[in-house]
């Protein structure tokens, strides 16, 4: 029986949903909270022998890792999930994600086993990233293909208002935590509190996934993925236009938000605000976006997935200055508001667009693999190593110049990605590809729709 991309809403729908959004909490927890701590914490904890500035350099190093080691997650778990199945390979990316989560906050510190301590903590920072490099594709792929047709968006955006889930209970958590116990003692050993908890996240989401039936789409083609599939090569010779668009559209988006949610966090402290003020911040801006998300994810269902794009880089490319600006002001209000306005109107609507636009670019065949491996490369350049340019940037200049024409600079790619990459609302995820070939295949043909 063909499948039908006119799904109903029913039971396994509403699973599939409840594991991709759980799912993303998790994940964007485990980052929150480490790039929360590396903003205050690991310095000292790791880096202890680092000036103040080499301290920070170092602990935003390790941040910068795990995006690294995120293709390579796109690269395995992409694969998997195109040949054996979305469920099974979202279950261990889930599990290598979590379990190094809990384990860093677990490791021994540098006062007690020396050099091995910020090692450790870079092995772990790698083993989260290759988890976490095959997390969100395999979410964005689960919901549309289960989703209904005309509200891929809508249903899909849901997973990025996971993701401020996490970022709200990791803001939350670090913020209570921070403004409640002795600097000492939090600095000492209230910060793995955090990375422990994550533990619980595990179990519920596991529950969750265990729970999930695999999407009709790839049902489908089951038993061409397991002997037929076209080739990694072939795939990206087919659909490299589709893979350079998304690198380019999650350009400035990535480095966005981790220059919000880290750098920025760093320099509201050092622009003499509380540590608390700025996480909160974080936390309450969360709490704003979550509902929006999926506001702009049914705004994308009738405009299209690009216009709804532009209103957040258009939005964040404007932003930036006054954002920083209302930083330094040292108002507590004011600081709250610049999170606010940059979560709630430069980065929900990107984040709402990003899961049924990018998937829907792929055919079945090749759609986790397309979209873990295009979304993946651009963290290379862009989202883990934003808190660390930006960093070393004010330092060197000794103000926020060149952090503005670097996030101007990336700006500018995604602008040009966003008007050149293919608008996908309606598309049919059944609609033939025939530019990809089956390795022994006369009808060469593959569910999805041509880029």
């Amino acid at each position: 029986m063909r499948y039908t991309s006119h799904q109903q809403t029913t039971g396994p729908f509403r699973r599939a949903l409840a594991a991709s959004v759980s799912g993303q909490a998790l994940e964007w927890y485990d980052f929150a909270i480490y790039g929360l701590a590396a903003a205050t914490v690991f310095p000292q904890v790791f880096f202890p022998g680092a000036s103040p500035l080499i301290g920070v350099l170092a602990s935003f190093a390790t941040f910068a890792v795990g995006f690294i080691a995120r293709p390579v997650g796109g690269f395995i778990f992409g694969r998997l999930g195109d040949r054996i199945g979305r469920k099974p390979a979202l279950m261990l990316t889930l599990l290598l994600m979590g379990v190094s989560t809990v384990i860093i906050g677990l490791l021994p510190d540098y006062g007690t086993i020396g050099i091995l301590a910020p090692i450790l903590l870079v092995v772990l920072r790698l083993a989260q990233g290759v988890g976490v490099g095959g997390e969100w594709s395999g979410a964005a792929v689960l919901v549309i293909e289960s989703a209904p047709e005309r509200r891929r968006g809508f249903f899909s955006s849901m997973i990025n208002s996971g993701e401020y889930i996490g970022t709200l209970v990791a803001g939350a958590v670090f913020t209570a935590l921070s403004a409640l116990m002795p600097d000492d003692a939090f600095h000492a050993w209230g910060w793995r509190i955090p990375f422990i908890l994550a533990s619980l996240g595990i179990i519920f989401s596991l529950i969750i996934r265990r729970k999930v039936d695999e999407t009709p789409a790839f049902e489908e083609i089951a038993e061409k993925a397991s002997k037929d599939q076209p080739s990694l090569v072939t795939s990206l010779r087919a659909q490299w236009r589709n893979v350079l668009a998304i690198i380019g559209l999650r350009m400035f988006e990535n480095a966005s938000a981790y220059i919000i949610l880290a750098f920025a966090v760093t320099y509201a402290t050092t622009a003499g605000n509380a540590e608390s003020t700025a996480t909160l911040g974080v936390t309450i801006a969360s709490a704003v976006a979550i509902p929006l998300i999926p506001l702009f994810g049914h705004l994308s269902d009738r405009i299209g997935r690009k216009r709804v794009y532009l209103v957040g880089v258009v939005f964040l490319l404007v932003f930036f200055m006054p954002f920083f600006a209302l930083i330094e002001t040292q108002q507590p209000l004011l600081v709250w508001t610049a999170f606010i306005l940059a979560f709630a109107f430069g980065m929900a609507p990107m984040l709402a667009a990003q899961p049924s636009w990018f998937a829907e670019m792929f055919p079945t065949a090749f759609r986790y693999s397309g979209t873990a491996i295009s979304t993946n490369v651009a963290t290379i350049f862009a989202g883990g190593m934003a808190p660390f340019i930006a960093t070393a940037l004010v330092n060197a200049t000794g103000n926020l110049t060149y952090v503005f024409v670097y996030l101007g600079f990336l700006g500018v790619i995604t602008l040009a990605a966003t008007f050149f990459a293919r608008e996908t609302l309606g598309s049919d995820l059944d609609a033939p590809e025939p530019s990809i070939q089956l390795q022994g295949s006369e009808s060469g043909a593959v569910a999805g729709k041509r880029a």
